[in-house]
């Protein structure tokens, strides 16, 4: 190396040499720039965070579409697991009727059910401590959770309003039901544009076809392939019809009727309501969103139910008709409980005389219907009709 000419090795390496002053040179011109861009955001540290944050918005707004679509994809194979069997209702059912007993004077407004457990939403000032196969969800407040094996064999009393569960949606492994026959007569369905209306078709479709046919009537305007009556004369019908298993008519309307009848304005309206848009008086409001979430205004439900729209036709006909109330000399002593809403009547639950009509309870429940409602039962009490039911042949209906 001592007798290296300096200028013949330049020379010999001239091309390797300036590729690398030229590297670094942009090396340190980056450098520079960066310093320049550092400086004017508040330092590196700064920089730093900045550059991190928007490294990951950019990141999440490649991914978030695949995410959305495998969220849709899970739900929608979730309601239909369990939207499509039996069995779900009936257990969710039989949790909100055992809730009702185990934790007056709460009331029990909604169930959460998976595969394993079932899950009953309470509402109320005083919440008495869990008891028999209830415990209270460590992560939530006004919650009970069971197992669906441990839920025990209950039957809604003859003097109760019983469940009549719509689903709303899903959680990440839970389906989400809704008691539409208690709490205020108005439902309202409000929030995005785009996810409100097929909301509503869809609870429309549940009642439809899981209540009798005479108590739900539908206006136009719910569905464009539903051509109903004017909201004015559907609200007639509605107000003519006669309860049925202690459940009033079912109005589904996009409006309120104007001007409001006086029905529908006094504590106590002939039909409840399912509303799109906001309703007047005392309501119960859904309130969604363009991400296709519904929240319960006034409680900690949030349920995802973008899927729901997908899933329910494929299992609309597969919904239990509504378990009737057991007879009147079916109730024990010790099952006694005070009303839990005041301000639902007690509707007649027979059919209308000289009809022809069988009972509900003998088309739905095979109990024997007593001669007369209020008569006293000398003959021993029926064993309660038990949570089954054979799911209802499938018919139109405006959500399917």
């Amino acid at each position: 190396m001592r007798n290296v000419d300096p200028f013949a090795f330049f020379r010999e390496h001239q091309d390797t040499i300036f590729r690398w002053l030229g590297l670094a040179g942009a090396l340190l011109v980056i450098f520079l720039l960066l310093r320049i861009v550092a400086r004017r955001l508040g330092g590196w540290r700064r920089a730093w965070r900045r550059a991190r944050r928007e490294t990951a918005v950019t990141a999440y707004a490649f991914v978030a579409p695949m995410r959305t679509w495998y969220v849709h994809h899970k739900d929608r194979r979730l309601l239909r697991r369990l939207l499509g069997d039996p069995v779900t209702w009936r257990d969710a059912e039989r949790a909100l009727t055992a809730a009702r007993l185990a934790a007056a004077p709460a009331r029990p407004y909604a169930v959460l059910v998976s595969a394993e457990s079932v899950s009953v939403l309470l509402a109320g000032r005083e919440m008495p401590e869990p008891t028999g196969c209830w415990h209270e969800a460590p992560d939530a407040t006004g919650e009970w959770r069971a197992n669906r094996d441990e839920l025990p064999l209950v039957t809604p009393e003859a003097d109760a309003v019983p469940p009549l569960l719509i689903a709303l949606g899903a959680t990440d492994t839970q389906a989400a039901f809704l008691d539409a026959a208690t709490g205020p007569a108005s439902l309202c369905v409000e929030g995005h544009p785009q996810a409100a209306p097929p909301l509503l078709q869809a609870i429309a479709a549940q009642l439809d076809a899981r209540l009798p046919a005479s108590l739900v009537i539908v206006a136009e305007g719910v569905h464009r392939d539903f051509d109903g009556p004017p909201v004015r004369e559907a609200y007639r019908t509605a107000e003519e019809a006669l309860p049925r298993l202690n459940i009033p008519p079912f109005l589904i309307a996009r409006e309120l009727p104007d001007p409001l009848p006086a029905g529908l304005a006094s504590p106590r309206p002939p039909c409840r309501v399912v509303l799109l848009g906001a309703g007047r008086g005392h309501t119960r409001t859904l309130l969604t969103d363009r991400h296709g979430q519904v929240l319960l205004t006034g409680t900690p439900l949030l349920v995802r139910a973008k899927a729901l729209g997908r899933a329910l036709p494929k299992v609309l006909w597969r919904l239990p008709a509504v378990l009737p109330p057991a007879p009147m000399g079916s109730r024990s002593p010790e099952r006694q409980s005070t009303d839990l809403f005041e301000e639902e009547p007690v509707a007649a639950w027979t059919a209308e005389p000289g009809t022809g009509v069988p009972a509900p309870w003998e088309a739905s429940a095979g109990v024997p219907a007593p001669q007369e409602v209020g008569a006293v039962q000398h003959a021993p009490a029926p064993a309660p009709a038990p949570l089954k039911s054979v799911p209802p042949p499938p018919r139109h209906s405006p959500g399917s």
